[in-house]
């Protein structure tokens, strides 16, 4: 492994165990990377438990910080006698990695490289990490992995053009939600309030029953009050109505020139009033409107599926960014001991001992 010394740079850790470290965890996103909620505080504690602790590397250049990421350290239970306690690391849900800004691009090999050798000398065996759509795994130590394809639309200032983009199926549906009298309602930043909270998440939480989701995704009401609230300019909640009653749903996260689909759910009895792309639909007029350039929407289940597709009728023309993962193997002798009861199975997960029984 080459770490080529720079005295201009210095890579921190921290964890995120204080008051004094979280605050100024806050202070640093708010400051330098307009609070970008995928890397936010009350969006990353959701994902600490007793077995993942939660921190940080910091590269600064003369004092100033030009690269951030979070991660979880997460220590290893083996029945084997191992000589240490080893640990692997993993990156939060969602769109993570490093950040930075595009003019010290330069500086993430060096970045790699300290990070590796924090890992070889804190007994780290492995690292998964979910990348961003920005293009932010260049020089990346690991492997690469195209994980999932995702939908991202340009937002055009002229929206007769925009709707002539939508694949005939969504116009016609549109339409069909204009006739049944479906009107959207948009909450931005500080008009959100407690009771739209609640109207979101009583949707998202039956339609997550609905579709039988892992237990992972059924966020509490607390969890989505903390987020918000903390970062109201960072948030929309918009709503599709059927006589006074929200019948679909999505929450979206805004962060520079793009608008982000982060969660949203539909009821299952109004489906066939097309509340879906009537919200879709509106919701790309009010990115116009708020001079967005990019409206990211995901990725299906998996490539091609039907969700995907049902994304992609909005955008059929735009080119979709591909959403990476970045698996690494730093100790691979203690990685082939933890991975020997395994060995007899073929399996793409990674790391390959944590692989679920």
């Amino acid at each position: 492994m080459k770490v080529l010394y720079n005295p201009s740079l210095s890579l921190k850790v921290i964890e995120l165990n204080s008051k004094e470290n979280i605050e100024g965890y806050k202070i640093l996103l708010n400051s330098f990377w307009s609070n970008n909620i995928y890397y936010n505080y009350e969006y990353l504690i959701y994902y600490e438990n007793d077995q993942q602790n939660l921190r940080y590397f910091l590269l600064e250049l003369h004092g100033e910080p030009i690269v951030l990421m979070p991660f979880f350290m997460r220590r290893i239970d083996s029945n084997l006698k191992l000589d240490n306690e080893f640990y692997d690391v993993i990156t939060p849900y969602g769109y993570g990695g490093p950040l930075f800004d595009e003019n010290v691009k330069n500086y993430l090999e060096y970045f790699w490289n300290k990070v590796d050798a924090w890992y070889s000398r804190n007994n780290v065996v492995s690292e998964f990490v979910r990348f961003s759509l920005r293009q932010n795994s260049d020089n990346y130590t690991g492997n690469l992995e195209h994980t999932l394809t995702n939908v991202r639309g340009l937002i055009l200032e002229d929206q007769d053009k925009q709707w002539q983009n939508f694949v005939p199926k969504v116009r016609n549906n549109f339409r069909t939600a204009e006739k049944n009298n479906l009107s959207f309602v948009a909450k931005i930043g500080s008009n959100i309030s407690q009771n739209d909270i609640v109207e979101f998440h009583s949707v998202y939480i039956d339609t997550m029953k609905r579709n039988n989701a892992s237990e992972i995704y059924f966020f509490s009401l607390e969890y989505f009050q903390n987020l918000i609230f903390s970062n109201t300019q960072n948030f929309s909640i918009v709503f599709t109505e059927k006589d006074g009653v929200v019948i679909s749903t999505e929450l979206i996260i805004f962060w520079k020139d793009t608008m982000y689909a982060f969660l949203g759910g539909t009821r299952g009895d109004y489906f066939h009033l097309r509340p879906n792309d009537f919200l879709r639909v509106n919701i790309i007029k009010l990115a116009s409107e708020l001079k967005f350039k990019y409206y990211v929407l995901g990725g299906g289940r998996v490539d091609g599926d039907g969700l995907y597709k049902s994304k992609k009728a909005f955008f059929p023309k735009d080119e979709d960014p591909i959403f990476y993962t970045g698996r690494k193997i730093i100790n691979s002798l203690v990685y082939s001991q933890l991975t020997q009861e395994h060995t007899s199975i073929k399996t793409s997960f990674f790391p390959a001992y944590r692989l679920p029984r």
